[in-house]
C-alpha cells in the first residue's frame, strides 16, 4: 500500500492512486493530526507532546477522547484502520504503510546539488497555506520559503523568484540584465517601470543607482529583429492559490481531457464562482501531464480591447524591440509554440475575442483557456460551465460546507463545524454554493457566530469589512462583482435583468416572454445567458429552463422598480394559465407529469397566489386556487391547500360558477381523508353545478370521487356502485383513458373493503393495464399496491410483499413522498402473515410518523386494511412490545424506512434493534460516551450498520 502526502501548496493524501477527496474528513482535527504528524521524523510523537501542540489549554486526560476521535476520523477518511495507531506513549501515522511525503522529497532534492531543480518544481506553494495561524506549523513554514529563495537565487531563476518575493531587488536588476543582454531593448525598459511603479506604490521610493544605471543603458540599445519569445521565458507562471481548491477534481479532469480534443476552452460562469482558481488548477494539471509550456495573461490589467495584444507581448516576455506593431509582435512570436494560453478574466474585453480566432491559426499547437462572464462566439470554442460547489448531499461533508469550514477555521482556529452544521449549511445554501460569497461570509466569523452570520447574511455580503485584501475590487463584495457584468450590458438587457428578480426558481421561456413586453425577448435573453447572469438550465423533462442565482435575483430586484407592477401581474396572469392547461391535461396524460409540472413551478404558483390575493384579483386567485385540489391531495401541503380554499368559499358567490365548482371538488379532496360526509358534500355540491354546465368530463370525475365516500359503508354500497357505473359509463364516452383508470380504481377499493375480492380485482387489473399504456407509473404503483391487498386476502404473502415492494420502488423513485408514506407500513401485513411481526410493528410506526410529518391522513380506502393488521399484530406481540416497536418505527424517517425494506444504500445510520432475539430496544447511544484506546482497530460507531444489520435481520428472518 503506497500513501502520497502532499503539504506544500495546500493538503492533500492520495492511497493507491485514489485521492481523499477534501469533504471527507468528518473532522477538521483529524486532518490536522494527519499533518503534525507528516512533519514529524518518523511521523510519530509522543502522545503528550502531540497533545501539547494541537490542544494547549487541555490538560492530557481532557485531551484524551479528542485525540480518540481525531484518529478515528484519520482512519475512515484514509480508509486504513492502522492510519494512525496509539500504541502506548506514541502516536504514529500510516507505520505500516509506504508513505511518501513531499516535504522530505523536497528536502531531500534541496540538498542534492544535482537536484535543484527538481526541489523547485515540487514546491507547489508555502506549507499547509490553510493553517496559516496554526503555531505547529509556523517554523517549519519558514524554514521551507527561506530554502525555496534560496534555490531560485542559486539557479538564477529570477521570474520566479520575483513572484514568490515582489520586492526582492537583485531579482529585478538581474532579469533586466538578462533582457540587456539578450538585446531586448523594449523588455527590459518594461521590466524598470514595472520595478519603479512597484517602489513607490509599496516604499514609497524611487529604485537605485544600480537601477538607473541599467535604465541608461537600455535606453542606449538599438531595436531588435524578429518578434519572439525569449529564451527561457515562453512559460509564464500561473497563479497557484494559497489555499487548497476545494470541490473542483472533476472539473479539473473534464477541462483537462477536454483540452485534448478542443484548442479553444471557455470557462463561463458568473462573477464569484471561482473560474480563475479553476483555470489556475488546469494549467498546473495541463502543464504536469503534457510536455507543452503555459502561459497566464490576466486581462483586467487592461481596459480597452484594443490593448489586449500589447498585455499579452508584455506578459510572455516577448522581446519587441521597437516594433510598434503589437499583433505582429505576437503573431511571429507565437508561431509553432507548443503552449497551453491562459486568458483570464476576458468578460470586459470580449471585442478582442478574433485575436483569440487569429492566435489559433498562427499555431497549430497552441492551446487557448479562457475565463469569462460572456461567450467569446467565436469558432472552435468549446464552453464549460463552471457551476458553483454543491450544498446539499448524500453523505459527508458538501463542497460548499467544506469550502466554509476552510475559511472559517483560517479567521477562527477554534472553528468546529459540527457544533455549527446547521447554520452552516443554512448559509451555503442561502448563497447558492457560490465561493466568492461562502469567503466572504467566512470572513465575518471574527466577529459573528455562525447563528448571527446566518440572521445578517444579506448585509454582510454587501460589506468589505471581511473580504481578502488580496481580491480586485469586483470582488470585495457580492453587489460589486454583479455590477462588473452589468456594465457591460444594454439598456434592454438591464431592463430584462431586472425583470428575473420576479421569477422565483429556473422557469420556461414562454415566462420570460410573458413579464417582457418589448418584443422579441430572446436576443436580450442571449446576452444574459452569455454573461452568465442567468443561468440556462433544464428541466425535468430536458425543456430549456433560465433562472438566477438567488443572489444575483436580489441585486436584479434593485432594479426593476418601473416595471415591477406590470410584471407581477404578468407574471401571474401567465402562471394561472399554465395550471389551467395542467388541468386540462391531467385527463389525457401521465398523472406523475402533469403533478411533476406544477411541483416545478411550485415557487412561482405560491408567488402568483400571493400577488394576486394581495391585490384583490379574486379572478386569478380563484383560478389558481381551483387548479390545484388533486395536487394538494396525492403531494401533501394539506394545510395550504385548506387554507386557500377556505378563503375562496368564503367568496364563492363572486365567483365564475365553472371555476366556483371545480374549488367545491378541490375542497373535497382536502376533507376526504377526515370526514366523508363533508367531502360528499362539496363533490355532489360540485357535480351538480358541471351538469348545470354541460361538462360531462368533470360530471364524470365528480361523481367517481362522490361514490369514494361510501368505502367501508355497507348499507349504501348499492349506491355507491351505481354511481361509479354512471361514473365510468360517462367516462368511456368522453375518451379520456386517465379518467376511466381513476373510476376504476375507486371501484376496486368499494368493493375491496366490501368483500367482493374479484369484482376489485377485474377493475384493478383494467386500471392498471390502461396506467400501463399511459406509462402512467404513479397509478400503476397504485393499482399494485391494492392489488397486494388481494394477494393477501387469498394467503399469497410472498406476492402481496412483491406487489408493494415494486410499488414503493415506483413511487420512492418519482419522488412521491405522500405515496410512499402510505404504502410503506402496508408492508406490515404480509411481513406479519410471513412470521415477522416485529418489522410489520415498526413499519407502522414508521408509516403513521411519516404521514404525521406530512400533515396527512391514511388514506380512507387503506384505514379498514390497516386496522386489521395492526390489530392482528398487538395480538401477536402483545400491547407493551407493539408499543415498544412502533415508538422504534416512529424515531425513523421515512427514507430509513424505505432503506430499511428496499435494501438501498444508507444516508444516514437508522437507530434500530441491537439484540436479535428482539426483546429489547437500547436507548441512543453517542459516539462521545464510548470513547475507548484504539489500537489499531478505530471504534464501531454504535449507530452504524450494526444496528441497520439487527434491523435486517427482523426483515430476512
Amino acid at each position: 500500500m503506497h500513501v502520497d502526502i502532499s503539504l506544500l501548496g495546500g493538503f492533500a493524501v492520495v492511497v493507491d492512486g485514489r485521492a481523499v477527496a477534501a469533504n471527507a474528513w468528518g473532522r477538521r482535527s483529524a486532518a490536522t493530526l494527519v499533518k503534525v504528524l507528516a512533519l514529524r521524523p518518523g511521523r510519530q510523537l509522543p502522545r503528550e507532546q502531540l497533545v501539547d501542540l494541537l490542544w494547549p489549554d487541555l490538560l492530557l486526560e481532557q485531551a484524551a477522547p479528542r485525540l480518540h476521535k481525531a484518529a478515528h476520523y484519520a482512519r475512515t477518511a484514509v480508509g486504513i484502520p492502522s492510519a494512525v495507531v496509539l500504541a502506548g506513549d506514541v502516536v504514529a501515522l500510516l507505520p505500516g504503510a509506504e508513505v511518501t511525503v513531499d516535504v522530505e522529497r523536497f528536502d531531500r532534492a534541496a540538498g542534492d546539488p544535482s537536484s535543484v531543480g527538481d526541489a523547485i518544481d515540487l514546491y507547489r506553494g508555502d506549507l499547509l497555506p490553510e493553517d496559516l495561524y496554526e503555531p505547529w506549523a509556523d517554523a517549519e513554514r519558514q524554514r521551507l520559503r527561506v530554502c525555496y529563495l534560496q534555490l531560485l537565487r542559486a539557479a538564477g531563476r529570477w521570474a520566479e523568484l520575483l513572484v514568490a518575493e515582489p520586492l526582492d531587488e537583485e531579482a529585478h536588476l538581474r532579469l533586466v540584465q538578462q533582457h540587456v543582454e539578450s538585446g531586448d531593448r523594449g523588455q527590459a525598459l518594461r521590466q524598470l517601470d514595472a520595478m519603479a511603479r512597484l517602489w513607490r506604490d509599496e516604499l514609497g521610493t524611487e529604485p537605485g543607482p544600480a537601477a538607473r544605471a541599467l535604465h541608461a543603458r537600455a535606453q542606449a540599445m538599438p531595436p531588435v529583429e524578429p518578434s519572439a519569445l525569449a529564451p527561457g521565458s515562453g512559460s509564464t507562471r500561473v497563479p497557484r492559490p494559497a489555499t487548497p481548491t476545494v470541490g473542483r477534481e472533476d472539473d479539473v479532469a473534464a477541462v483537462v481531457s477536454l483540452l485534448e480534443d478542443h484548442r479553444l476552452v471557455t470557462l463561463l460562469g458568473v462573477g464569484g464562482v471561482g473560474k480563475t482558481r479553476l483555470a489556475a488548477e488546469v494549467a498546473h494539471a495541463y502543464g504536469r501531464a503534457t510536455p507543452h509550456r503555459t502561459a497566464y495573461v490576466d486581462l483586467t490589467k487592461v481596459a480597452d480591447a484594443g490593448l489586449v495584444a500589447e498585455l499579452a507581448v508584455s506578459e510572455l516576455g516577448i522581446r519587441s524591440g521597437d516594433n510598434s506593431n503589437v499583433v505582429q509582435m505576437l503573431h511571429e512570436a507565437l508561431q509553432r509554440q507548443d503552449m497551453l494560453l491562459v486568458l483570464d478574466n476576458f468578460e470586459h474585453v470580449v471585442e478582442a475575442a478574433d485575436l483569440v480566432s487569429e492566435m489559433l491559426q498562427w499555431s497549430a499547437d497552441l492551446r487557448v483557456l479562457v475565463t469569462s462572464r460572456a461567450r467569446l462566439r467565436v469558432a472552435g470554442e468549446h464552453v464549460y460551465e463552471v457551476h458553483p460547489l454543491t450544498v446539499d448531499g448524500d453523505e459527508g461533508l458538501t463542497d460548499a460546507v467544506a469550502l466554509f469550514e476552510q475559511v472559517a477555521t483560517a479567521v477562527d482556529p477554534h472553528f468546529e463545524l459540527g457544533h455549527h452544521t446547521e447554520d452552516v449549511v443554512a448559509i451555503c445554501r442561502a448563497v447558492d454554493g457560490l465561493p466568492l460569497a461562502i469567503e466572504i461570509a467566512g470572513g465575518h466569523l471574527r466577529t459573528l457566530s455562525p447563528a448571527l452570520l446566518r440572521e445578517r447574511l444579506t448585509s454582510r455580503l454587501g460589506s468589505a469589512a471581511a473580504a481578502g485584501r488580496d481580491l480586485p475590487d469586483r470582488q470585495q463584495t457580492i453587489p460589486a462583482a454583479i455590477d462588473w457584468s452589468l456594465q457591460l450590458l444594454g439598456p434592454a438587457e438591464q431592463r430584462l435583468f431586472g425583470l428575473f428578480s420576479l421569477f422565483h426558481g429556473a422557469v420556461p421561456l414562454e415566462a420570460v416572454e410573458a413579464v417582457w413586453a418589448d418584443g422579441d425577448v430572446v436576443d436580450p435573453l442571449s446576452v444574459l445567458v452569455d454573461h452568465s447572469l442567468v443561468r440556462r438550465t433544464t428541466g425535468y423533462r430536458n425543456e430549456p429552463r433560465f433562472g438566477m442565482l438567488s443572489l444575483v435575483r436580489e441585486h436584479a430586484a434593485r432594479l426593476v422598480d418601473g416595471d415591477r407592477d406590470a410584471g407581477r401581474a404578468a407574471h401571474a396572469a401567465f402562471f394561472a394559465s399554465y395550471l389551467d392547461d395542467l388541468y386540462e391535461r391531467r385527463w389525457t396524460d401521465a398523472t406523475y407529469r402533469w403533478l411533476d409540472d406544477i411541483g416545478e413551478m411550485l415557487h412561482e404558483v405560491r408567488a402568483a397566489h400571493a400577488w394576486a390575493a394581495r391585490e384583490g384579483d379574486l379572478t386569478l386567485t380563484a383560478s389558481i386556487t381551483a387548479s390545484l385540489g388533486a395536487y394538494w391531495f396525492l403531494e401533501g401541503n394539506h394545510a395550504e391547500g385548506l387554507r386557500w380554499i377556505d378563503e375562496m368559499l368564503a367568496v364563492e358567490d363572486q365567483l365564475d360558477p365553472l371555476v366556483s365548482a371545480r374549488i367545491r371538488l378541490a375542497a373535497g379532496f382536502m376533507a376526504f381523508p377526515s370526514s366523508r360526509p363533508e367531502a360528499r358534500t362539496h363533490w355532489e355540491r360540485a357535480t351538480g353545478l358541471f351538469r348545470d354546465l354541460g361538462e360531462t368530463r368533470l360530471v364524470a370525475y365528480g361523481l367517481a370521487v362522490t361514490s369514494a365516500t361510501y368505502i367501508d359503508d355497507d348499507e349504501r354500497i348499492d349506491l355507491a356502485m351505481q354511481t361509479n357505473d354512471e361514473a365510468l359509463e360517462l367516462g368511456r364516452g368522453v375518451g379520456s383513458p386517465a379518467l376511466v383508470a381513476q373510476v376504476l380504481n375507486i371501484r376496486g377499493e368499494l368493493t375491496r373493503v366490501a368483500g367482493r375480492d374479484e369484482e376489485a380485482r377485474a377493475a384493478y387489473e383494467e386500471g392498471l393495464q390502461i396506467s400501463s399504456d399511459l406509462d402512467d407509473e404513479l397509478y400503476v404503483s397504485v393499482f399494485l399496491s391494492n392489488l397486494s391487498y388481494l394477494a393477501d386476502h387469498r394467503g399469497d404473502h410472498e406476492e402481496a410483499r412483491r406487489l408493494t415492494h415494486r410499488a414503493l420502488r415506483i413511487c420512492w423513485s418519482q419522488g412521491r413522498r405522500l405515496m410512499a408514506a402510505w404504502t410503506v407500513s402496508q408492508l406490515a401485513g404480509p411481513e406479519h402473515a410471513l412470521g415477522r411481526p416485529e418489522l410489520g410493528a415498526v413499519l407502522i410506526g414508521a408509516g403513521d410518523e411519516a404521514l404525521r410529518v406530512l400533515g396527512a391522513r391514511r388514506h380512507p380506502g387503506d384505514v379498514p386494511e390497516h386496522d386489521r393488521v395492526v390489530a392482528a399484530i398487538r395480538a401477536a406481540l402483545g400491547d407493551e412490545r407493539f408499543e415498544e416497536l412502533r415508538s422504534e418505527g416512529a424515531r425513523m424517517t421515512l427514507d430509513e424506512a424505505l432503506d430499511l425494506v428496499l435494501d438501498r444504500p444508507r444516508v444516514e445510520p437508522a437507530r434500530g434493534m441491537t439484540d436479535p432475539d428482539y426483546r429489547h430496544l437500547p436507548a441512543p447511544v453517542r459516539l462521545d460516551d464510548t470513547i475507548a484506546e484504539v489500537d489499531p482497530e478505530p471504534p464501531r460507531d454504535p449507530e452504524g450498520d450494526g444496528n441497520r444489520d439487527h434491523y435486517r435481520a427482523l426483515r430476512d428472518d
